[in-house]
């Protein structure tokens, strides 16, 4: 079952809002998304194990912060395993009053990435899971779907690339917004619900650990 988790591991998530979920105010740290509830239930689930998970998410943030601040956010804190899931900011913001500022073109995003995925591993990281961006506006908006589309391809490749655990969290919820729209799967077209977090962390914990 454990193919990607080792005995006292630090388990570190990296992100956007999604990841974030309110973690600096949580005095667990983990916030109330997706990764603290899978952090949560794993290690209810597994206590023998030992793993200690750190949540180091930053709402707003694209790649271009996270190159910023992965010194101190994830270098310095040497975890053996690492979880990124970015990309929502890169995109969303050529949209509206941003009218392309900040907008972060789909070969910066790759780059941006790989720097990032190579300064974790030469700072000691084993073992990297890369998740897919999620959705916006409920699939509704066909520019920007299209364009995490591009995104998600391209965590699909460097998955691949770099030998990582790919989670298809962007998949998982589109197709759980086709299969039952009448539940609310975000609270915003882009911020997931309780239930579209819980729906993200199962996903995360089967990709990764397997059924508890």
């Amino acid at each position: 079952m454990l193919n990607y988790l080792r005995q006292n591991d630090s388990i570190l998530f990296q992100g956007d809002s999604i990841t974030d979920t309110g973690r600096r105010e949580d005095p667990a740290g983990m916030g109330s998304g997706y990764a603290g509830i899978a952090a949560g239930w794993i290690q209810a689930s597994l206590p023998e194990m030992g793993f200690r998970f750190v949540n180091r998410g930053v709402g707003g943030d694209r790649t271009t912060e996270l190159l910023e601040r992965w010194k101190e956010d994830c270098e310095d804190l040497r975890p053996q395993v690492l979880s990124v899931k970015i990309g929502v900011n890169d995109v969303w913001r050529i949209l509206g009053s941003w009218n392309g500022q900040h907008y972060v073109p789909v070969e910066e995003y790759a780059d941006n990435y790989r720097r990032l995925l190579d300064r974790a591993l030469k700072a000691g990281t084993r073992q990297l899971i890369l998740c897919s961006p999620t959705t916006i506006d409920n699939g509704t908006n066909r520019e920007v779907s299209e364009l995490l589309a591009e995104r998600r391809d391209i965590v699909k490749a460097l998955a691949a690339e770099y030998r990582a655990l790919y989670v298809p969290l962007q998949e998982t919820q589109a197709s759980l917004i086709e299969k039952r729209p009448d539940i609310a799967w975000t609270v915003d077209g882009c911020h997931p619900s309780a239930a579209g977090h819980a729906a993200l962390a199962k996903c995360w914990i089967e990709t990764v650990v397997g059924t508890l």
